[in-house]
């Protein structure tokens, strides 16, 4: 039986060789094969009577070199085994990976007698993980590479460029009128098409750089190694070129175009991923701008677009918390002393930064529906702080600011009806609504409709910042605005500027010829509010009667108001505006004064004529005095008072050039203390004149205190 057994122990052996699946050697010491099963034939191609005798040379393929069997015979003598992935070659001469494993087989006195090699032919497998490694970094139509392996050459190009001190493009581009061709002719001739562009796109490629495809008509270049922009500008020239030129397809020619967005690191120094959106959003500019063109993305403008985002973001929510708060800047009436009402001007009580004015969040809001929410809080908090100061007893109009977005949107006349139902009870004209000139503009014929809505319910319109947007009459007449309001650019230089002295007095007249009332901003001293008085504007607000203060500090600040006394002086008088000559003469002669100011100390070169500077008749105030100003005021003695004065003036000038020419600073100084003070003079003298003229009565006591 024991001898049955041991004759049967071969064969079971021999038959789990050939059963087994992988391929298994067997060789000497000397490493002769000795034995090989089936699978090592099916494997390798070479037979069992080919395969013993040999080495395992045999089947190498000369893809390792010398250190690599080194170490593996290293480990086999030391560990008696050895693991790992080895390229071997078949009998037809064709190369194959397998997974191969070696163990060395020792006799009880530890001498190894035997080594069994045990291998499987994992070809197949490589073969597919490869299929699987192209499909996720290769595109599967063009072969280009896809966004996955771009975005690793980029990483890898990026440490290159900053250490060769060089520039890296990322170009993104995107075809114009593929998606026509591609819906008329089918999508077969459009992936032909796309694979003629990315054919192109190749020859401007070098061995460094990369052309990827995106996905659909988009494709992405990466161009390395640029010494200036001047080179890169050659290729995005070649890339449009190329990307226009007719692509034939079955004898039919087939025209596109490309829309490029450019970025360049390190000037961009953002991830990756980040300069190829910044690239993406650089062409939809380019599109934006006409197509067929480049467009380098700002990474300035970029910025400030993050930051516009955050402040949009911190603003919704400081909104919501309560954040915002309203401040009222009182409005008043120069010719009767009343306050009449207060604009509504809304500001950020920011927990970090503090009380900010709306100059530091509003512009950047302006186009966002964000300021629909703003404009919506603010009618309501002002209709109700209307209420509260109509309970007790205080009744002002509230002015409040307008945007246009907010305006011309569709809810916005129901908006405004819900707002006015929550305070019953209001006088008509509490609340006025204001809007930029520019906004009416835009829309005449819709702006009207809205106005005259909001009118029907009681609410009356201002067309702020007026003399800003260039309006002509016929919109005058087409807008039935009841409000103008004079921008306080035009108001704050009114007393020194003969030119915005002439566009507020045309304001002026325009608002009385189209019935309409007229307000100044901006006033800011008592002069102006004079002045403002002898044109015919009443109605005024500025830093020069209260600063904008909290809802609270209204009533005490109403019941403390006291008007300027020199408004006063001129309230009852009637100033014809055939007079308004004599208003501009007295600033020309300021501003002449003003200029030698200036070029005593070293803030301007002169800009006076020899014959302006010298000759009393050659001045624009010598011009008005001795042409129409004689004509109209000659008989009056305080117009012949000033001559004498103001051809000292002229004696006085000329002498305090030539001390500051000849660079004796100290005596021109001395000089011109003396020509303000004739300035004075002269400024007094006016005033009795413009006193008299608007009084019909000569002599009507001196003025001197309002200047």
């Amino acid at each position: 039986m024991s001898s049955e057994r041991e004759a049967a122990d071969p064969l079971l052996a021999k038959y789990a060789l050939d059963i087994t699946r992988d391929g298994i050697m067997i060789t000497d010491a000397e490493t002769r094969i000795l034995e090989v099963n089936r699978a090592f034939v099916q494997v390798t191609g070479y037979t069992r009577d080919e395969a013993v005798g040999n080495t395992p040379a045999l089947l190498k393929s000369g893809r390792h070199d010398a250190t690599f069997y080194q170490a593996m015979w290293q480990a086999l003598r030391e560990e008696g085994y050895w693991q790992g992935e080895i390229w071997d070659r078949r009998k037809n001469g064709e190369v194959y990976l397998e997974l191969l494993t070696i163990t060395a087989v020792r006799e009880p006195s530890g001498q190894i007698s035997h080594y069994m090699g045990v291998f499987t032919d994992i070809q197949k497998l490589h073969t597919t993980q490869q299929q699987m490694e192209r499909l996720a970094h290769f595109d599967a139509l063009t072969e280009l590479p896809n966004r996955n392996l771009l975005a690793e050459r980029l990483r890898e190009a990026a440490g290159q460029a900053v250490r060769q001190n060089q520039l890296l493009a990322v170009i993104f581009l995107d075809l114009d009128g593929f998606k026509q061709i591609n819906d008329r002719h089918g999508h077969a001739v459009g992936d032909r098409l796309l694979v003629m562009i990315s054919q192109r796109l190749r020859q401007v490629a070098r061995s460094a750089d990369t052309v990827a495809r995106l996905g659909g008509d988009e494709f992405a270049l990466m161009i390395t190694g640029l010494p200036n922009m001047e080179e890169l500008e050659l290729v995005l020239g070649r890339v449009l070129k190329l990307a226009s030129a007719p692509c034939e397809i079955d004898g039919q020619p087939h025209r596109l175009s490309a829309s490029l967005g450019v970025t360049v690191y390190p000037f961009d120094s953002a991830d990756p991923d980040t300069l190829l959106r910044h690239a993406d959003q650089a062409m939809y500019q380019a599109k934006e701008a006409g197509r067929n063109r480049y467009h380098l993305f700002d990474a300035e403008r970029d910025q400030q677009a993050h930051t516009r985002r955050q402040l949009l973001d911190r603003l919704a929510e400081g909104l919501m918390r309560g954040e915002l708060v309203l401040y009222y800047q009182p409005k008043v009436n120069l010719r009767t002393g009343e306050v009449i009402g207060a604009e509504a001007l809304v500001r950020w009580q920011h927990p970090e930064r503090g009380l900010l004015p709306p100059g530091e969040f509003l512009p950047q809001v302006e186009h966002h529906d964000l300021i629909i929410d703003i404009g919506e809080w603010v009618i309501r908090q002002a209709l109700a702080q209307a209420q509260a100061w109509h309970t007790q007893g205080l009744n002002l109009s509230i002015s409040v600011n307008l945007a246009a977005r907010q305006l011309q949107h569709p809810d916005f006349l129901d908006c405004l009806r819900g707002c006015l139902s929550e305070v019953p009870g209001l006088p008509p004209g509490t609340i006025e609504l204001e809007i930029l000139e520019s906004a009416a503009l835009e829309n005449t014929g819709n702006v009207r409709t809205i106005i005259e809505a909001c009118q029907a319910l009681g609410v009356r319109f201002a067309l702020d910042d007026f003399g800003t947007g260039y309006a002509s009459l016929a919109y005058l007449r087409d807008i039935p605005a009841d409000v103008l309001k004079i921008d306080q650019s035009f108001v704050r230089d009114v007393l020194e500027d003969p030119d915005d002295l002439t566009l507020v007095e045309g304001v002026i007249g325009l608002a009385t010829a189209f019935r309409r009332v007229v307000v100044a901003e901006g006033v800011e001293n008592a002069e102006q509010g004079v002045l403002l008085l002898r044109l015919g504007c009443d109605l005024a607000q500025g830093y020069g009667i209260a600063r904008p203060m909290p809802a609270e500090r209204i009533p005490a600040w109403v019941r403390a108001f006291r008007p300027e006394p020199a408004w006063a002086l001129w309230a009852d008088t009637h100033w014809e505006m055939a007079d308004f000559p004599l208003l501009v003469a007295q600033y020309d002669h300021l501003k002449w004064v003003r200029q030698l100011a200036l070029f005593v100390e070293g803030a301007v070169s002169l800009s006076l004529s020899e014959a302006e500077l010298q000759d009393h008749h050659s001045c624009r105030f010598g011009h008005w005095y001795y042409g129409h100003g004689r004509q109209r005021y000659g008989h009056l003695p305080e117009f012949l008072d000033l001559e004498k004065v103001h051809m000292a003036v002229h004696e006085l000038g000329p002498e305090i050039v030539r001390l500051r020419r000849a660079g004796d600073l100290g005596a021109a100084r001395s000089r011109l203390r003396g020509l303000l003070a004739l300035k004075d003079d002269i400024l007094v003298m006016l005033a009795n004149l413009q006193q008299a003229v608007a009084s019909h009565a000569p002599g009507q006591g001196n003025l001197a205190g309002i200047h």
